[in-house]
């Protein structure tokens, strides 16, 4: 049996209204993750800005957002070492937001495996056979546009704003799925398209999920392939049309 520690970095990634945040929070309700760290990128929004919404940040502000978010991210896996730690995120771009990102990873590994050595030599005890590891999962949450016009409409009447982090209007949604980049860079995710909202259709959707965190593909090499081609596909569809 493998024996070293192991740390679990998950990000939910997609579009607003993708059910990132509705699966996230589906599984922080479950009792293996309860004690799972969680970073918001709205505390970070809200820390840098009071009072203003994702509408009202500028394009750079948005990187600079992510830039902040990531140092809070490495600076938790670093000094706190959590077991688990989820974050949500657009992960838009392969530049700005998804290599910065896995940078990230690597460079906060290769940290806590430096401090790991450095304290078994204080402490003279002997250095762990296994260095400490960071996994890193991806989801990538997508639906059609006939689902995005359901649930903006459902978010309007039903749920409201309460952290002024959604845009409730289509050119909202759409703005950012103009500058969507997949298949992603360096990482290869878990696809996951929510459109069906059938209860076998979510029951199916959250095994997968399960299975994804416990570091299993829950679907065949011709399966991701064909949901990241849909995926692509259906980015295509929100952009404009020559």
């Amino acid at each position: 049996m493998e024996n070293r520690k192991r740390i679990l970095v998950v990000v939910f990634s997609g579009l607003v209204y993708s059910g990132k945040s509705f699966f996230r929070n589906w599984v922080m309700s479950l009792p293996e993750y309860k004690d799972a760290v969680l970073v918001s990128m709205d505390d970070t929004r809200e820390f840098l800005w009071p009072g203003r919404s994702d509408a009202h940040i500028t394009r750079t502000e948005h990187v600079f957002k992510n830039e902040a978010t990531r140092f809070v991210v490495k600076a938790k896996l670093i000094v706190e070492r959590p077991q688990v730690l989820f974050l949500e995120m657009m992960m838009l771009t392969r530049d700005s937001h998804q290599r910065p990102f896995v940078e990230m990873i690597h460079d906060a590994k290769r940290y806590l495996q430096a401090i790991e050595r450095e304290e078994a030599e204080r402490d003279g005890v002997l250095v762990p056979d296994m260095p400490i590891a960071v996994d890193f999962r991806c989801f990538y949450f997508y639906c059609d546009l006939a689902a995005v016009r359901r649930r903006i409409q459902y978010r309007l009447q039903e749920v409201g704003n309460p952290t002024n982090a959604s845009v409730f209007d289509l050119e909202g949604f759409l703005r950012s799925a103009r500058q969507v980049e997949i298949p992603p860079f360096g990482y290869t995710p878990l696809y996951v398209n929510t459109a069906d909202e059938s209860p076998k259709a979510l029951a199916r959707q959250r095994a997968e999920v399960l299975a994804f965190l416990r570091g299993e593909m829950p679907i065949s090499e011709e399966e991701l392939r064909r949901r990241a081609e849909e995926a692509v596909e259906m980015v295509g569809d929100f952009r404009p049309q020559p």
